[in-house]
């Protein structure tokens, strides 16, 4: 049975968590993008042990999460153009693609001693990984393939069966993975799309070109993933009966939520995941059916989701 505390800055609390991290247990805390599990990120042991919870593929590498400029730059290499989008965006949801640096980051965990690696914007975690000293190993809490949490209960749902100690720290702000960044020999790729647009990549780095993503090795990668038990339906303007509709905008007089009625697409990023749980567990309906989604902003990345969800 998963344990959950709410989030609290005690000296007891952030002792709990660095004895059982430190001892190679796993933690679920929370980011501002969705719910982690945390390891240690310079020990192997800990690592096996988040692929084996997570039913994880061993060639899907998992995200260093640093706390801060420092303390990536001892375990990391932060080239020029990197740290251009590092000083900008961090703490925040963008994730690196980074050389290793220190030969405490197993090589296992590296593709090619490249490594995926970011700041979380949420003053807790941030304040857990300096207390530890070295970055965490921290994919989102879900089973593979399966839906991201965005607060404390959705972990517990996917690893009842466990004893998980979870950090109950509230709803995440953004509600979706970070933006998977890589840029060699001056090109740019968008890994995974976030929260941070490559039109706000593009205006810091105004001189780079961008490339298709071909990368299938990091978080996000999998045709069919983000997925819940029901079937997914996608850009649905007139909903069958027993679907639970998640609309987008206007009111309809069958929806079952609205991700945003004044039609706010952050507002539908924070809501989609916990919407779609709550569908999910609903005997209610059958189906999961949503409503178009625009394809601007993060828009691009809640599509990006639902079209995996959906798969």
């Amino acid at each position: 049975m998963t344990i959950i505390v709410k989030k609290n800055f005690s000296p007891s609390l952030f002792n709990i968590i660095k004895h059982k991290i430190n001892n190679q247990e796993l933690v679920s805390l929370p980011t501002e993008t969705v719910y982690g599990l945390a390891g240690l990120g310079t020990n192997i042991k800990s690592a096996n042990k988040i692929y084996q919870i997570k039913n994880r593929p061993l060639h899907k590498k998992l995200i260093f999460h640093c706390s801060d400029i420092k303390m990536v730059k001892r375990f990391f290499f932060l080239d020029q153009e990197n740290e251009i989008l590092a000083k900008r965006f961090w703490p925040g949801p963008i994730t690196l693609i980074l050389k290793r640096k220190s030969l405490q980051i197993p090589k296992s965990l590296t593709l090619n001693n490249d490594c995926a690696v970011r700041i979380p914007r949420n003053d807790f975690t941030i304040e857990v990984i300096k207390k530890i000293g070295s970055p965490l190993v921290m994919p989102s809490a879900n089973k593979f393939k399966k839906l991201s949490p965005i607060n404390a209960k959705m972990v517990a749902e996917q690893f009842k069966d466990t004893n998980l100690f979870i950090i109950d720290g509230g709803k995440c702000s953004v509600g979706l993975e970070s933006t998977l960044v890589k840029i060699r020999n001056s090109e740019l790729e968008v890994i995974r799309p976030g929260k941070i647009s490559i039109e706000q990549l593009k205006k810091e780095l105004p001189y780079i070109s961008t490339k298709k993503n071909g990368e299938k090795f990091f978080s996000g990668t999998s045709k069919k993933h983000y997925s819940p038990n029901k079937k997914i339906y996608l850009d649905v303007k007139k909903p069958l009966n027993k679907t639970a509709y998640l609309n987008f905008g206007k009111k309809h007089k069958k929806e079952f939520k609205n991700l945003s009625q004044k039609g706010s697409l952050n507002e539908a990023a924070k809501n989609l995941y916990h919407f779609i749980f709550l569908a999910d567990q609903n005997k209610n309906f059958k189906t999961i059916s949503i409503a178009p989604i625009p394809h601007r902003d993060i828009g691009e990345a809640i599509n990006d989701r639902l079209k995996r969800a959906s798969k």
